[in-house]
């Protein structure tokens, strides 16, 4: 048998699942400390049985489930799961591997399991048993266990060896047999109790028995005149019973005939009532028509006040809608004015710019020629003038200057027209941008208005459904918390059923009778206990007043009984008393104390049960009061003198006599009064229980409902919130591309605007310099003219150059003309558009209007006029309809009024009659009385006669002496001796016998206690006597392999268990003598630290020897060692791992190296354990 694996999840910090892995030998289990070594050792104690949570160093159940961590939530369970391998058969014979599982929740409630199969704790600990595994064995050792041996008391140390030796069971029976004989010299002093107290009653009991039988003999004798009378009485009553019924006869007949004259008037009148009713009808008829009539006229002449109205309106519409017309006619024709004046513009304008297109042509083809014939000239100047080109160079840069500075001028001024224009249009572009963006923005304030309205509505809907889901998830809860319940009283029903069937609760002799299968069985009704219900309030009272007759047997005969009887003997089944419902008539108290305040009423009535048991009920219970409180019941005795017996609510109990019984009373949990009180409550509790369970599962149904409506409601609203979030998203896009376009353009206008102020300013400075050099060459030309040489050519390079000038000038002239024109005609067009486009849509206003004209016209002077005519017309017929239905009604008043009268006159005849019926019936009630008087008496004295035990034929035979009054004198004597002998017991008699009885069964019981006190003092000894045997066995054998391990771990020296008592070594403490290589004798309190704990560390796998276990857990008990002792104690577990098992949990790097397999146990996420494990071997095969 070998530990394979350890399973973990969720229990302290290890969240996720994680398995460790043991291997034969030595495994360590390292790493930092706060790492989670040690809740290793804890997860083994905690599956092995461990029920302590502060042995498992937590305060209470659910701090051993992982608590959370700032990123992970807490866990709901904690699981730990230990896998040994079952291949010696040791743990269970049909099974290779053996899992023992335990979960538990955090509300408490834990599961085992074996092999993932339910089952209980103690089937765990019986699976452990003789294994040297469970809770408390030397499997699992840890620091805490070596202080305490460190630091205890000798006595304190005593307990641990008694652990080790096994005698706990020991201890726990002679602790138990230790409480027996208490409680057998407890019940020895009761039975002495019941014994004086029976004594006492015994010589009253004899007295009133011996009452009983003279009170029986004078009440039969008073039973025959009471009879008698009795039947006197009957006859009297019935002859005075036949002579009122027969006058009540004739006065039935006379109530008969007033009855038929009601009814004749009653037909009348209801003949009348209906022509009544039918003139009602019609009056209400008729004032409905007149009010109907009124109305109408009311009606008629409000629509036609209204279509008068709606003439005035039409008329005023037309005049109106004629007024909008002429203007939009007049608009369009003044448009179309405009069109065709500026479209003969626009074509005359497009001949001529074919023109300007053609001059432009002509003007540059000019001015490349001059400037052709000019660069000729120039070639030809510079050749012939080289001699006086210095003095030409001036000349020449100024003529240069004064073309460039003259290009340059053109150029800018057609910058400048074009700069202008397009300032133009880009202001008016920017404020059609403007007006397109202030549409986006307000269509986008729209839409987010909507998208919140929505967003809205989604989360209130979330905020819903997380409510719903929240209540699902809490009725879930409670739904699965109620199946639990439901299963545990289920459970616990069937149990209490189960013992209800096999009569638990009841003596043995009960049991048996009830259980037999003889032909007799089926004349037995059952017990007591069984053959009755009680409220809950009446439960204590009615078990103390029942007392051991709860386990008598009600039979059909006595001849059953005595058949169950002989069946008993001969099976030596115990004893039973029956009670046959032959035999058996109780008779109930008939006292005045059942009228006294708190008195609740006869014990017999307290209880319900079938009317075939009566007589045994009322035998038991008929002749005991139930009583509210003991005050009460004390005072009840003291007034009717100590005659009664009473029985309260909280369990006291009042004998006549006076003697008197109470205190506190354990009852047994299988007491048949405390079964059925648990059934019946327990019962009520599942069904209130159940039916709240089918309201959850209905309101969760519901919710189930809702939540699907609400998420199908949610999606269709998120298809419409998704089309709304997408067109608010391209509106903004257009919105901020609009809002793009116009800041573009502000800026391209901005720029355009410094363009112009520049160009302008650009060209004045151009016109100033162009005059300047224009000047200067002037000036040049006219100091030259002195040069002859020149003249010709220097005329004619004038004469070229200024051909040039001219020719650019025309060019650019025609240019500039050109481009007005192409701006104008441009202009021109685009105002051609915008007026068709008003005459467009101004003919398309015009249509609608026009349709509407029409039909108001139409409406003015044809419909309106024609229904006014009509309602006119109406409101005449109506007035005289009006005047006709009013005369109808008066003559209907008038006819109401006179059959009114006549019924009247009806009611009158019906109250004469009424009054004689009631006089009638008023004597005949008088007479019902009389007649129930009479029979009362004639019931009256059968019901005696009943009482007495007499039928009316038997009391006709009575013959007594005398007359009627004698009787009544000789009833009275005898009533005076019955009373003279005072209260008496029905039951003396047979109590005075159950009190013999009783007696003789005290004695009996004393007897048997006496010998149980015996035997049980003879267990106590051998008990005793065992504890020692196996105390001194482990002292002796552990001594022995302390010596020994003691000297391996020492390498020498001695070490012996010393008793502090040795006579007495169940109550002896235990001691230490340590001498230590080369150190004297001396006591385990003087060593050194580490010499202590070696010492102890020796001890504890002396424990082990003589209790091997599988496996062998050491948490950090080399902690206090000193590297030299962590060699031995390392060197030693070596040599002891060939044979056993060792997990180690340990941070020394000397245990660690003597260790096969490292298990290491780090904590890479904050507050969760993780693992890590390196094997030995395989790193010396890898290397």
């Amino acid at each position: 048998m070998q530990l394979l694996r350890l399973e973990l999840k969720g229990f302290k910090s290890f969240a996720d699942k994680t398995i460790v892995k043991f291997s034969p030998g030595m495994t360590a289990i390292v790493g930092p400390n706060g790492s989670g070594k040690s809740n290793i050792t804890d997860a083994m104690r905690w599956v092995l049985g461990e029920s302590n949570v502060r042995q498992l160093r937590g305060q209470k159940a659910e701090d051993i489930i992982f608590a959370g961590t700032e990123k992970r939530r807490p866990m709901s369970t904690a699981e730990v799961t230990l896998v040994f391998d079952n291949s010696d058969k040791r743990l269970h014979p049909d099974l290779a591997e053996v899992a023992l599982t335990r979960r538990i929740y955090r509300s408490g409630e834990s599961e085992f399991y074996i092999n993932k199969k339910a089952c209980r704790l103690k089937d765990i600990q019986a699976l452990l048993a003789d294994t040297g595994l469970g809770r408390d064995s030397m499997a699992i050792i840890g620091q805490n266990r070596v202080d305490a041996i460190l630091n205890s008391k000798p006595e304190e140390r005593r307990l641990i060896f008694e652990e080790v030796a096994g005698i706990a069971r020991f201890k726990m029976n002679k602790e138990e047999s230790l409480r027996r004989m208490g409680q057998t010299d407890r019940n020895m002093e009761r039975v002495a109790d019941l014994m004086a107290n029976l004594e006492e009653q015994i010589g009253p009991l004899q007295e009133k028995a011996t009452k009983t039988e003279t009170h029986g003999k004078l009440s039969q004798r008073k039973r025959l005149y009471d009879g008698a009378l009795a039947f006197h009485d009957f006859k009297v009553a019935d002859r005075l019973f036949t002579k009122q019924e027969n006058e009540k006869i004739a006065l039935e007949q006379e109530d008969i005939e007033i009855q038929t004259e009601l009814a004749k008037v009653a037909s009348s009148e209801q003949r009348l009532k209906l022509h009544n009713d039918e003139q009602q009808l019609a009056l209400r008829t008729a004032e409905e028509a007149v009010a109907q009539a009124q109305r109408e006229e009311e009606r008629l002449q409000g629509e036609t006040n209204l279509v008068e109205e709606q003439l005035r309106s039409a008329t005023k519409e037309v005049q109106e809608l004629q007024y909008r017309l002429h203007e939009m006619e007049a608009t369009i024709a003044g448009d179309g004015q405009k069109v065709l004046v500026h479209e003969k513009l626009v074509a005359d304008s497009e001949i001529e710019l074919a023109k300007q297109v053609e001059l432009v042509t002509q003007t540059e083809r000019d001015y490349e020629l001059a400037r052709t014939q000019l660069q000729a000239t120039q070639a030809a100047f510079q050749a012939v003038q080289k001699e006086a080109a210095s003095r030409h160079e001036e000349q020449l840069n100024l003529v240069g200057q004064v073309e460039k500075h003259r290009s340059e001028l053109l150029r800018v001024e057609d910058e400048l027209q074009s700069a202008r224009h397009l300032v133009q249009t880009l202001t008016k572009e920017v404020a059609e941008v403007a007006t397109e963006e202030e549409t986006a923005l307000t269509k986008v304030s729209q839409l987010e208005l909507s998208k919140a309205e929505q967003e809205a509505i989604r989360t209130a809907q979330q905020t819903t459904l997380s409510e719903l889901r929240r209540s699902r998830q809490a009725l879930e809860k409670a739904c699965q918390m109620a199946h639990r319940e439901d299963q545990r009283l289920e459970g616990r029903l069937q149990v209490l059923s189960q013992w209800t069937e096999q009569h638990e609760g009841y003596t043995e002799g009960t049991r048996n009778a009830l259980q037999a299968n003889e032909g007799w069985r089926s004349e037995l009704h059952g017990a007591i206990g069984d053959l009755f219900a009680v409220e809950p309030k009446f439960v204590t009272a009615l078990d103390i007043a029942l007392g051991g007759s709860i386990n008598h047997v009600v039979a059909s005969t006595s001849r059953a009984a005595a058949d169950c009887i002989a069946y008993l003997k001969r099976t030596q089944g115990g004893r039973v008393t029956f009670l046959p419902l032959e035999t058996v008539k109780g008779q109930p108290l008939q006292t005045p104390a059942l009228a006294e305040s708190g008195v609740l009423g006869r014990a017999v009535d307290c209880i319900t049960f079938e009317e075939t048991y009566r007589g045994i009920f009322t035998y038991l219970l008929g002749r005991t009061l139930v009583v509210d409180t003991m005050d009460r019941a004390i005072a009840l005795q003291k007034k009717y003198k100590q005659q009664l017996r009473i029985v309260t609510l909280g369990g006291e109990q009042f004998q006549p006599g006076g003697s008197l019984s109470g205190g506190v009373t354990k009852r047994r949990k299988a007491s048949v009064m405390a079964r059925k009180e648990e059934l019946s409550t327990l019962m009520t509790q599942r069904q209130a229980l159940q039916s709240q369970l089918a309201i959850n599962q209905r309101n969760l149904q519901e919710q189930e409902g809702q939540i699907e409506a609400l998420l199908a409601t949610m999606d269709e609203q998120k298809d419409s919130w998704d089309e709304l979030h997408t067109l608010l998203l391209t509106t903004r896009t257009l919105c901020q591309a609009a809002s793009e376009r116009k800041q573009r353009k502000e800026h391209l206008l901005a720029d355009n605007i410094v363009k112009v102020s520049d160009l302008e300013e650009l060209h004045k400075a151009l016109s100033q310099d162009l005059a300047q050099q224009e000047a200067s060459l002037e000036s040049l030309q006219g100091q030259q003219g002195a040069h002859s040489e020149g003249t010709v050519t220097l005329e004619q390079l004038e004469r070229h150059q200024k051909a040039q000038e001219q020719a650019n000038m025309a060019w650019n002239e025609a240019r500039l003309q050109y481009e007005q024109s192409r701006q104008q005609q441009l202009f021109r067009q685009n105002q051609i558009a915008e007026w068709k486009a008003s005459i467009e849509a101004n003919t398309l206003k015009m249509e609608p209007l026009q349709m509407q004209l029409t039909r108001q016209i139409e409406l003015a002077n044809i419909t309106l006029p024609q229904q006014l005519a009509s309602l006119r017309d109406s409101c005449v017929v109506q007035t005289a309809k009006a005047k006709v239905l009013q005369k109808e009604r008066q003559d209907l008043y008038e006819l109401h009024n006179t059959q009114k009268q006549d019924l009247e006159n009806l009611a009158s005849q019906r109250s004469a009659l009424d009054i004689r019926q009631k006089r009638i019936q008023q004597r005949l009630l008088q007479m019902e009385g009389q007649l129930a008087k009479y029979e009362m008496n004639s019931n009256q004295a059968i019901a005696k006669l009943g009482e007495l035990g007499f039928t009316k034929e038997e009391a006709q035979d009575i013959h007594l002496d005398g007359a009627v009054a004698d009787w009544r004198l000789e009833q009275g004597h005898l009533q005076s001796q019955i009373e003279a002998l005072g209260p008496i017991n029905p039951e003396a008699v047979v109590e005075y016998e159950e009190a013999l009885k009783k007696q003789k069964f005290y004695e009996e019981q004393r007897s048997d206690l006496e010998l149980a006190k015996q035997q049980l003092e003879s267990v106590i000894a051998e008990i005793d006597k065992a504890m020692s045997t196996q105390l001194s066995e482990v002292l002796e054998i552990v001594g022995d392999r302390f010596q020994t391990v003691f000297s391996q771990l020492f390498s020498g020296g001695t070490a012996q268990i010393v008793l502090t008592d040795a006579e007495h070594i169940l109550t002896s403490g235990i001691d230490f003598y340590i001498q230590p290589p080369g150190k004297k004798r001396q006591q385990l309190t003087l060593l050194s630290g580490g010499e202590r704990a070696l010492t102890v560390i020796a001890l504890l796998f002396s424990f082990l020897d003589y209790r091997p276990a599988p496996f062998c857990v050491l948490d950090e008990v080399d902690a206090a060692l000193d590297e030299a002792n962590v060699e031995r104690f390392g060197s030693y577990l070596q040599r002891l791992g060939a044979d056993t098992q060792f997990i180690v949990v340990s941070h020394r790097k000397r245990t660690m190296e003597a260790a096969l397999v490292l298990q290491g146990v780090t904590m890479v996420e904050r507050g969760v354990s993780r693992l890590l494990t390196v094997a030995f071997d395989d790193i010396e095969e890898d290397m």
